[in-house]
């Protein structure tokens, strides 16, 4: 039993340091003459009005022909077995279909595709957050009886330490599901309900792409090429380039070694003789070393590639969905990059969000951001500004970017609030408005614009008002600091003045800086005339 774990231990590893960058290595890997992508199986949906990329592997110099749609398409392997071609641009259609894939004298076949709208669910615990619920759910019970929609496919990329290789992945074990109680019970409940949403809107097939794992880093979910195109990431590109090839030489160390002991213990037990030692890992100091960053990641024990490293989690479970026809992405992620203290986080989702553009080749796709909620953070409690900062400023300055506010919907002692239908319809009317561009639907809350200082008082212009402000319970808008030139903020009086705020302090006579729910447990109640909370703000006169 002891010999069979550490054998299965050796091939995952062993499979780890194999693995190249290339997809090509996975047919050769599985030794199949011909072979999809695992973004291809039954029940899948293909992203309508795009020439979507169709790949895998065959035997080299092998000529494909693929059949869809009355259109016929041939391509070829090249020398490392990869193959890929586009499909002719289709508009969204609910009928199943079928393609067939052939080369030689093998043939695959995938039935019930649907032509719709794709998109990419993807972060941490609260994109996690299944439709079953963890702590008890908040109207998703209904919901999740009511699940029978054969026009939403489900694809969930699952959570497993094999895909952390240190090189991007080619493949994963998932494949798309129709969407029912018992499939979207384990699945993202904003990614759910968001596309039930678009559904409803759109009146074609939705597609959904779940990959997600909680508490985990921004950092991990980065590829290469998105650190080093975002030179404020310095530090990073710094770890990037110097420790990583060091904890992967580790890596391949132990691997080797493992290699050898299994071998020379199956020969001692073959002969009845004791177990040589097992070859000791790298201690925990070493790691943490060769893991130094620019915080400390303070790793438990010894893990090859640990998901917690930089760009293991875009290797594992974002790089074997490249280059899917995607319409678009939803993020919601950043409370982890609150624990480790991150004043960078705009520079990690500017690397993000390129990067990803960058490799998936199809344009500045739709990213939209789901806001962090308001949670005590206690001693980390002073990063969450920080963290909603750089959500916003993506927002607002990386093309094609927005952003869906819950300031008004979380739970200040719970990090996963459960009300997540109103999560998951505010994103959906951002994608709804923006992307779609259908009339009449609200898609963003108050923003900044700007603040005039006029000695003691500041006024405070925003925009997305969407008819006017308003501080809900008639009482006057909380939440509002100012401070003078010594830069100490105090609690101001606001009042709402037409389109403004107009906000002062008796203890300031010359103010400098304004701010408003600048806290991880604001509860703000200024919010535009549609109902959606304003969002977090810190500007001063030299703004």
């Amino acid at each position: 039993m002891i010999l069979t774990s550490l054998i299965t231990r050796y091939r995952v590893l062993k499979m780890a340091v194999t693995a190249g960058a290339t997809v090509g290595v996975a047919a050769i890997a599985y030794g199949q003459p011909l072979q999809l992508s695992s973004m291809f199986s039954n029940g899948m949906v293909l992203q309508q009005k795009m020439a979507d990329p169709i790949w895998g592997w065959a035997t080299p110099g092998a000529t494909i022909t693929i059949h869809f749609a009355g259109h016929i398409i041939k391509t070829m392997a090249n020398n490392r077995s990869q193959w890929m071609t586009r499909l002719p641009e289709l508009i969204a259609d609910a009928h199943p279909q079928v393609l067939t894939v052939a080369s030689g004298g093998h043939r695959l076949t995938i039935k019930d595709i649907l032509i719709g709208e794709v998109w990419l669910c993807a972060g941490q615990s609260n994109m996690q957050y299944p439709m079953s619920g963890w702590f008890g759910r908040k109207n998703l019970a209904a919901r999740l009886a009511r699940a029978h929609h054969p026009h939403i496919r489900l694809y969930q990329v699952p959570m497993l330490e094999k895909y952390f290789v240190g090189y991007p992945r080619s493949t994963v074990d998932a494949r798309w599901q129709v969407c029912t109680p018992q499939t979207a019970a384990p699945f993202s409940a904003v990614g759910y309900m968001f596309g039930r949403r678009l559904e409803k809107k759109l009146h074609v097939p939705i597609g959904l792409i779940e990959s997600d794992w909680g508490g985990t880093n921004i950092e991990a979910w980065t590829p290469l090429v998105g650190d080093a195109m975002t030179p404020e990431l310095k530090t990073d590109n710094q770890w990037l380039g110097a420790r990583l090839p060091l904890v992967l030489a580790q890596r391949r160390q132990f691997i080797n070694a493992t290699a050898q002991w299994t071998r020379a213990a199956a020969k001692c037990l073959a002969h009845r003789l004791p177990l040589p030692p097992q070859p000791p890992q790298p201690s925990s100091d070493a790691i943490r070393q060769a893991h130094a960053f620019h915080y400390d990641i303070r790793p438990v024990g010894w893990q090859p590639d640990p998901h917690q490293n930089p760009t293991t989690l875009f290797n594992g479970m974002i790089a074997p969905l490249i280059p899917y026809g995607i319409r678009g992405a939803i993020w919601y992620q950043g409370e982890n990059n609150v624990l480790t203290h991150d004043r960078q986080y705009y520079y990690h989702l500017k690397a993000l969000i390129g990067g990803w553009r960058k490799l998936w080749r199809q344009g500045a796709f739709p990213f939209y951001i789901m806001q962090i909620a308001p949670c005590k953070y206690w001693q980390a409690g002073k990063y969450e500004p920080l963290v909603w900062q750089g959500e916003e400023k993506a927002a607002e300055t990386i093309k094609n970017c927005g952003i869906a506010p819950t300031m008004d919907i979380g739970e200040i002692k719970n990090i996963h609030p459960r009300n997540k239908p109103a999560a998951a319809r505010r994103i959906a009317n951002v994608a709804l408005a923006c992307t779609y561009h259908l009339k009449g639907v609200t898609w963003a809350g108050p923003m900044f614009k700007s603040a005039a200082f006029h000695g003691g008082t500041v006024v405070v212009h925003f925009k997305h008002e969407f008819g006017g402000l308003a501080a809900k319970g008639g009482a006057a808008p909380n939440w509002f600091e100012i401070a003078g030139p010594g830069g100490h903020f105090v609690p101001a009086q606001a009042t709402i003045v037409g389109r403004t705020v107009v906000v002062k302090a008796a203890s300031v006579t010359d103010a400098a800086a304004v701010r408003f729910a600048w806290s991880d447990v604001a509860v703000p109640n200024l919010f535009n005339a549609k109902g959606w909370p304003a969002l977090p703000f810190e500007a001063s006169a030299k703004h």
